[in-house]
């Protein structure tokens, strides 16, 4: 009985363990995910931005796709000052292509946008930004997390957990066996 119980306990200490573990490895998987930006159109259904270099250098003639659910819906290129208007756009989640540069929108009517909501976009056009920085070393524009082992948690971090995680499982069996302990009779 005694051993099936450690057994137990060791058992949903490890699962527990497993979790946390499997939980810190696909946090820090690499993936980046965009938040959508809140644009309110203007009154006419109109969509304004303005394309740049990472250094604010207007980009002209660019050419800039809107797309709604994967289908292009509209297409245009920027004029001289590296601005764009794509007019009859309906509100709703849109991703707005510059080459390959992809940004996630949720395009509000006028006058319905949330606080916050700007009226036209920027879009940095160029692989090399990441997060609003400039990346020499990693041309392919693609973010690469600091990811030694599972996510952050180095093999010492686990190999700690593990140790200390034991020693309370042998501690607390042999605080129980002390306890059911009984005197012995003369």
């Amino acid at each position: 009985m005694r051993k099936n119980t450690l057994l137990s306990r060791i058992t949903s200490i490890a699962v527990c363990f497993g979790i946390l573990i499997s939980n810190a490895a696909s946090g820090f998987d690499g993936v980046r995910s965009q938040i959508a930006r809140d644009v309110e159109l203007s009154r006419q259904g109109g969509l304004s931005g303005h394309v740049c270099s990472p250094a604010g250098i207007p980009i002209s003639s660019a050419a800039v796709q809107l797309k709604y659910q994967g289908t292009i819906i509209a297409e245009t290129t920027t004029n001289d000052q590296g601005n764009f208007l794509i007019t009859g756009v309906r509100g709703g989640a849109h991703d707005l292509n510059v080459g390959s540069v992809s940004t996630q929108l949720r395009l509000w009517k006028s006058g319905t946008a949330p606080e916050g909501a700007g009226d036209d976009v920027t879009i940095a056009a160029s692989e090399f930004v990441v997060r609003g920085q400039y990346q020499d070393a990693n041309p392919s524009g693609a973010f690469v997390p600091y990811a030694p082992g599972f996510g952050f948690m180095t093999f010492v971090t686990i190999a700690s957990v593990a140790v200390a995680t034991t020693a309370i499982v042998i501690a607390v069996e042999a605080q129980n066996d002390v306890d059911n302990l009984t005197p012995a009779s003369p």
